[in-house]
């Protein structure tokens, strides 16, 4: 009965045997049997036969629209079975996780409570082979590099924005509008990416704010850019701010951002080991989702 099915639901949905033949992978005479075994078990016609295609009857316009569903929950409900118990590895950038990922897992657990996520802050390199080696499933990274050992997605082009506290600003004349740098301190994430050149942010900021800025940029330098953002916030100075890392802060105020935003030299991007595994495509499709959401609203706020 439920090959019978299949087969109805392949060709209403069609209203074509032979095309719904090449869609279930067997003959047009095997579809037409099944069906017409099942008209005669129902004891009702399902489709009107015309000379070049098919029209069901209204027994089988009802009947095609609960098969539909209910296949579709058939499938649902095994996709869902089938999905490991071991929780998906997912390797992030400390600052990434901190500041932009964690605060947006919990709508993907609820959403997807059947897929469980084990979020590792780390900075290190991946390819196929680390990732297979330290169980990563899928990794994001913010750089410039082209991947071709592993399944690349681009999830979220960044931005760069000079930011500091009200405070700050207030005992800064002339920094808010680019009138003067003098006696500004600069804070830096020291390597926003393994080979990224030394003060590679500022200096991109640097270049369309500020063409004839100060030559030395020098300033205290942290291994993360939640570091660098933490010291702007308690009053220490300037940092270059990514966008996705504090669009909260300049929304809510505790940040202001200055000059032009400008496009960084790196991006996001998402790297699955097994993009074909259940768990890696739901967190995949969830984040790439997710990652468009931010862009026009982050697009909003430094348009305002």
């Amino acid at each position: 009965m439920l090959g019978a099915l299949r087969c109805f639901e392949a060709a209403a949905r069609l209203l074509s045997f032979t095309q719904a033949s090449r869609s279930l992978n067997l003959t047009q005479s095997a579809v037409s049997q099944q069906i017409r075994h099942l008209e005669e078990r129902l004891g009702y016609r399902l489709f009107v036969r015309q000379a070049r295609s098919l029209k069901l009857t209204d027994k089988g316009e009802a009947l095609f629209e609960v098969t539909t569903r209910a296949l579709g929950d058939i499938q649902a409900t095994l996709q869902r079975l089938g999905l490991s118990n071991a929780p998906l590895q997912v390797s992030c950038l400390p600052s990434f996780a901190l500041q932009w990922l964690m605060p947006r897992l919990t709508d993907f657990h609820r959403q997807e409570p059947d897929v469980s996520v084990r979020l590792r802050a780390e900075f290190q390199s991946v390819d196929r082979q680390s990732m297979r080696v330290e169980d990563i499933d899928v990794a994001v990274r913010y750089d410039p590099t082209t991947y071709s050992e592993v399944q690349a997605d681009v999830l979220l082009d960044e931005y760069l924005v000079a930011v500091a506290t009200p405070e700050y600003l207030a005992a800064h004349p002339g920094l808010d509008d680019g009138r003067s740098l003098d006696g500004v301190v600069f804070l830096h994430d020291a390597s926003p990416w393994v080979g990224a050149a030394e003060f590679v942010e500022w200096r991109t900021w640097m270049e369309v704010n500020r063409p004839d800025g100060p030559r030395h940029i020098d300033g205290p330098q942290f291994n993360l850019s939640s570091l660098a953002l933490a010291a702007a916030l308690s009053h220490q100075g300037v940092a270059m701010g990514r966008t996705a890392l504090v669009y909260d802060d300049i929304r809510s105020g505790r940040l202001v951002a200055m000059g032009k935003p400008v496009k960084a030299p790196a991006r996001y991007v998402l790297l699955s080991r097994d993009p074909h595994d259940r768990r890696t495509a739901i967190f995949s499709d969830w984040i790439k989702r997710e990652c468009h959401r931010f862009d026009i609203d982050r697009h909003r706020l430094l348009q305002a």
